[in-house]
């Protein structure tokens, strides 16, 4: 039923409205219907997504943000899901000391897992984040930042002005980058994920080079 797929205009997003009791492929298919009739209508425009209305897994997450990019023109800046306990605790800052995903070796913290929408994490020291770092989660680091997967989020590395931290991702795509007090926003083209990304991509590395943020591959 066409009511099972609600897509509506908000403030500064697109609201996707899923039944909850529908099937999940059954979805899939009337999603990309309605976002095939009204593409023309959308344009191409960069806006938030927000699922609404169901729970969703990653992979679903992933199935649905799928659909949206293959079918339309809109470039997906955020994506807002509808969340469980376990994730709406990871709204919160998140306490290093408390949990079992962190390690703490000197001034490094690693954080094993997938940083979700509306997460944050800081430091006083530097930052390895073993997994995805997801639209609209932050990291922020006294030091430097590195994350072994897909960079989407927003990063401050260098916080107090340190010029000679960096930022470093295998998949980088950050949103808004901050190294000490020099700052590159609007750089994201698209949401990168596992099952759409360019697979010959290389680790890159962001540093202050003559008072300018320079991205560069790491040979």
């Amino acid at each position: 039923m066409s009511n099972q797929v609600i897509i509506k205009g908000k403030n500064d997003r697109l609201v996707i409205s899923l039944s909850e009791k529908a099937d999940f492929l059954e979805l899939c298919d009337i999603l990309k219907t309605k976002i095939l009739e009204a593409k023309n209508f959308i344009g191409n425009s960069r806006m938030a997504i927000e699922f609404s209305g169901r729970k969703l897994t990653s992979e679903q997450e992933d199935i649905l943000i799928g659909i949206l990019t293959e079918n339309s023109n809109i470039v997906i800046s955020y994506i807002f899901t509808e969340k469980n306990e376990e994730d709406k605790k990871a709204e919160e800052i998140i306490d290093l000391s408390q949990l079992d995903s962190l390690i703490e070796e000197g001034k490094t913290h690693f954080y094993r897992g997938t940083l979700r929408a509306g997460a944050k994490i800081e430091s006083d020291g530097h930052i390895v984040v073993v997994g995805d770092v997801n639209p609209s989660s932050i990291i922020k680091a006294r030091g430097n930042i590195i994350v072994l997967g897909h960079l989407n989020g927003t990063v401050y590395a260098g916080l107090n002005g340190d010029d000679e931290s960096f930022v470093a991702a295998i998949y980088f795509n950050p949103i808004q980058l901050t190294i000490g007090m020099k700052t590159i926003t609007d750089m994201q083209k698209e949401i990168l994920d596992s099952s759409r990304v360019n697979r010959k991509s290389k680790f890159k590395v962001a540093r202050i080079k003559n008072q300018e943020i320079v991205i560069e591959e790491l040979i």
